[in-house]
């Protein structure tokens, strides 16, 4: 019996790659909440839970939508997959369905060697090497993505408005504003930084609390 009998190209479409498509759905599902995290710090509003489930799951539902549109997302372009169906792109509909199926699949995938959920929206993955000319193709998807990324840690690390603002109303912010060592020289002036923004931009609250701080008014005065 010739070993091509026992080749990819005869497995099911929904085996093929299981384990790098489950890896790439997992981290996929891990950036929206990176995402949906990092835009609630960057709007400054209460991070409930609540708040923070319905920030990821609107974050995930537009990236299964942009997923669809071109079969790219950044899990899928570091494991080196990408997702068609028909030999295209599924689609924003597709896209939209299987945002909700994910979360089914992920569990009972690898006990059941199989993604169902896959099978019945008529997708499946597609091996396309890193670094190769149809990879680069989806550099712009993931790319963008992964500027997203960049963007949600930027705003996880950096202090909001009001915390900046909290903080240097606190005794470690009186000792960062008055040149005393503070215990977190990052925090005091990463916080300092976003005071003298928001009063530069004519927030009363923070002008006030600048003109009290003299390391803030001197960065202010530059």
């Amino acid at each position: 019996m010739s070993d091509a009998l026992f080749s990819s190209e005869f497995e099911p479409a929904d085996t093929r790659y299981l384990w790098r498509l489950w890896f790439a759905d997992l981290l996929d599902l891990a950036t929206s909440a990176l995402l949906g995290w990092g835009a609630l710090r960057a709007l400054d509003v209460d991070r409930t839970p609540r708040a923070l489930v319905v920030a990821g799951v609107v974050t995930w539902l537009l990236m299964s939508v942009a997923g669809g549109l071109s079969g790219w997302t950044l899990g899928r372009g570091l494991v080196g997959l990408r997702l068609v169906s028909d030999g295209g792109a599924p689609g924003p509909v597709r896209g939209f369905l299987r945002a909700f199926l994910v979360p089914l699949d992920l569990p009972i995938a690898p006990m059941l060697q199989r993604r169902y959920c896959d099978r019945s929206l008529k997708v499946q993955p597609e091996a396309v090497p890193l670094l190769t000319k149809k990879w680069q193709r989806g550099l712009g998807w993931q790319g963008f993505w992964l500027l997203m990324v960049f963007a949600s840690v930027w705003f996880v690390v950096m202090p909001t408005r009001s915390e900046a603002l909290t903080y240097l109303k606190k005794l470690d912010g009186w000792r960062c504003c008055h040149a005393k060592t503070p215990p977190s020289p990052f925090k005091c002036s990463t916080s300092v930084s976003r005071a003298v923004s928001e009063a530069k931009d004519g927030d009363a609250q923070a002008q006030a609390i600048v003109a009290d701080c003299p390391r803030a008014s001197a960065e202010m005065g530059r």
